[in-house]
């Protein structure tokens, strides 16, 4: 079955492989790494810009950044420029000239 590998064998890999590292290889790689990090920072913060600014866009565009006054303004100066033609009314509005003079109350004496 399984025999098991003794371990003076295991002992001389990890000396060869030690011995095979130099300081070039270690510079190398050291250098490669940075440049991965400095990639990998570089496209996070270019990721995170670009959503923060169609965040700052989206909320402006649903008007989710406006004070609760502002809203208010905004809705009384938009009834105040809506046409008078445009309300729905249930009974016509009397005419000026008829508010007063033109009509009398009947007496009941």
């Amino acid at each position: 079955m399984f025999q098991p590998e003794d371990n003076s064998n295991s002992d001389q890999n990890l000396a060869n492989i030690d011995a095979n590292i130099s300081t070039k290889n270690i510079a190398a790689r050291k250098k490669q790494i940075e440049s991965v990090f400095i990639k990998l920072i570089a496209v996070g913060l270019a990721f995170g810009a670009v959503l923060g600014i169609g965040g700052v866009y989206l909320l402006n565009q649903l008007g989710l950044t406006k004070k609760p006054d502002q809203i208010e303004q905004e809705r009384i100066q938009q009834e105040q420029r809506q046409d008078p033609s445009d309300q729905v009314y249930l009974f016509s509005p009397i005419p000026k000239s008829l508010n007063g003079s033109a009509i009398k109350e009947p007496d009941l004496n």
